[in-house]
């Protein structure tokens, strides 16, 4: 910290700065006065309106000090003639912050007021309802005083609500519900039928019908229902049967399903096919697939 030990300070019309014989530095300007002890290992020379910190020896603690102890002197001087202030913004549908006296009093979205006392040498604002403004002589304290009323909400990165300073960047997070409701609305851009063609291609990988067990295949619409049983070895249709070729006068509903199932079972049996694997199309297990199932089942058929 030499570097900015060695740095010479000037002092500014109108600001006077006592050193004591104990290292007790006074800093008196038109804003007030500062008064601070500081470590015996530091020395000041003031030569006029300019003050140049000297450190007594080159050990590591000594060389810290130097440029910290330069530092807090200028920082007074800058306090006591033209004073440091910090301004914070409220963010937030309903939160505001107003003064009682001395007391910062905030509506920050808790079920209670968050009630603040201004510290001493601290002077606290709020020139609006969303506005917070921390002055005084010494930094030290205005940006103790500032931090604290920050920390009551401190700004949350998805919506950005909170107290934060003027100058504050909030990085911003996209949040979980809008990741959520893509997904969703992508589904909904997805037709039900073509969620069945992938569920049936997914299982359509699994099973395949063989001349020993035959697949038995359903498909079905608002107005009709069909089922197969297939050899995919050969890639030929062993039995089929529909409401379409069975001429039935409703062919969406589960009687109907419940006819079709009953005749592909005994047109199977009749060519000595008993065994098959049963391939739903993709289709929930329900309703007429379901029907159609349970027919084949109790008519002999064996899946």
């Amino acid at each position: 910290m030499s570097r900015i030990g060695n740095k010479i300070i000037t002092v500014p019309e109108g600001v006077t700065v006592e050193i004591a014989d104990d290292n007790t530095v006074t800093v008196t300007g038109s804003k007030g006065t500062l008064v601070k002890q500081f470590s015996p290992a530091i020395s000041f020379k003031q030569e006029g309106n300019e003050i140049t910190v000297v450190r007594s020896s080159e050990e590591k603690h000594v060389k810290q000090l130097h440029g910290t102890t330069r530092a807090l002197l200028a920082n007074m001087i800058e306090g006591v003639h033209n004073g440091y202030s910090k301004t914070l913004e409220i963010v937030g549908i309903g939160y505001r912050g107003q003064m009682k006296g001395n007391t910062l009093v905030l509506n920050i979205g808790f079920s209670h007021q968050v009630e603040i006392e201004a510290e001493e040498g601290v002077k606290v604002e709020t020139p609006n309802p969303n506005t917070i403004v921390v002055s005084g002589i010494d930094k030290e304290r205005v940006g103790q005083m500032a931090a604290l009323i920050r920390s009551k909400k401190k700004p949350e990165p998805y919506k950005g609500k909170g107290i934060k300073y003027s100058d504050e960047r909030i990085i911003r997070k996209e949040g979980k519900t809008a990741s959520k409701k893509g997904a969703i609305f992508m589904a909904k851009l997805q037709s039900r039928n073509d969620v069945r063609l992938k569920r049936h291609a997914r299982v359509r990988r699994k099973i395949s019908g063989t001349p020993e067990c035959p697949r038995l295949n359903v498909f079905r619409s608002n107005a009709h229902i069909h089922a197969q049983i297939i050899d995919d070895v050969n890639g030929v249709t062993l039995v089929s049967a529909s409401s379409v070729e069975m001429k039935l006068e409703n062919g969406g509903n589960i009687a109907a399903a419940t006819a079709v199932g009953k005749e592909i079972a005994e047109r199977a049996i009749a060519k000595e096919i008993k065994n098959v694997v049963f391939d739903r199309g993709g289709y929930i297990y329900h309703g007429r697939v379901k029907a159609l199932a349970e027919a084949a089942r109790e008519a002999g058929l064996e899946f």
